[in-house]
Order: C-alpha cells, then structure tokens, then sequence
C-alpha cells in the first residue's frame, strides 16, 4: 500500500509539473505577442514630452542594391524605404503636429539625398496617429525615401538613419547599401 501511495504522489507531482510548465509556457507566449505587436520597440527610453518607436510595419534594418549606373552614378542608385517613426505621449496617446527629424548621418562613399530640397536632413511632422515618415512632400516625389546613388561600383556600406525630436529619444535605422556589381 506505501509503494501505492508513492507512485500515486509521484503521479500527480508530474501532472503538477506539466501544469505548470503549460501556464508558463502561455504566459511566455502572451508576452510574446505583446512585444510584437506593439509598434516599435519596447527598450527605448522616452524622454519629457513622450516616446519614439519604430512604426511597426518599418524595418528598423533594410537592405538596398543600387541600379541603373549612369556616367554621373557608376555604383548606380536607388530609393530607400521611406523609415516611420510614432510618437507617443506619456499617457499612452499619440502625439500630433510634434516634429520629427530625419537625418542620414554621413557617409564619404554613398550619397543620399531626398527629391525635392535635395538634403540628408529632413523634418516632417506627425499626423493624427502620432506617424512620421521619412518620405518627400514635393508633389513631383510625393512618398519617395531618400534617394541613394554611389560613384563606386562593387561595394557594400551601411548607412544610418537618425529619427529625432526635441524632448524625446531618438531611433537610429540601418539601411545596408550594395551599390552596381557588388557580388549578391
């Protein structure tokens, strides 16, 4: 009968075990989720005013081959997706009509400008949804990224992409530039 009981209690220490190995497991998943579908990334630290994140449907990292060499372009040229940022408020709202600056931070090989003022420095401001888009507001280029041309052919660089306000943090996208007849 004692060897019964200890199997019996072994039994059900298992079932406990596996209990609660299912709830972590759950709970790890709910977690999970959270992260990923909240916009942007959940470790940045926000300033006075509020929070930057990475909109959700922008890679914080792009890869980009430049095409089309031109006498004036050999390592070719191409449009970045344009990077998105939102902005929201200590209460957990978003921040509207806030300026946003992106910034391509400089690089001696690989030029980058956006169509229209023809800068690597560019400042929109948020919409309704606290959204901010590095993207041109010139109606001949309306929605492009930043433009991305080389004089190298053959080469591989990265390419930083600061998005910042006053009050708040800042994000920084990476965009990895292949320019014409770099070996993919």
């Amino acid at each position: 009968m004692e060897n019964l009981k200890l199997n019996t209690q072994t039994q059900y220490g298992r079932k406990g075990k596996a209990s609660l190995m299912t709830c972590f497991l759950s709970l790890l998943l709910v977690f999970i989720f959270i992260v990923n579908t909240t916009p942007g990334t959940a470790f940045a630290a926000g300033g006075s005013v509020g929070t930057l994140y990475v909109d959700s449907l922008c890679p914080l990292q792009q890869e980009l081959r430049l095409s089309n060499p031109t006498a004036a372009a050999p390592g070719g040229r191409g449009f970045m997706i344009p990077q998105k940022v939102v902005a929201i408020a200590p209460s957990g709202g978003p921040l509207i009509g806030i300026p946003i600056t992106f910034e391509v931070l400089p690089n001696p090989i690989i030029t980058v400008v956006m169509r229209g003022d023809y800068k690597s420095k560019i400042t929109v401001y948020t919409d309704s949804s606290g959204i901010a888009t590095a993207a041109s507001t010139y109606p001949k280029f309306l929605g492009e990224g930043f433009q991305v041309y080389s004089n190298y052919s053959g080469i591989k660089q990265t390419l930083q992409v600061k998005a910042s306000a006053p009050g708040m943090n800042s994000i920084t996208f990476d965009v990895i530039v292949k320019t014409y007849k770099y070996p993919y």
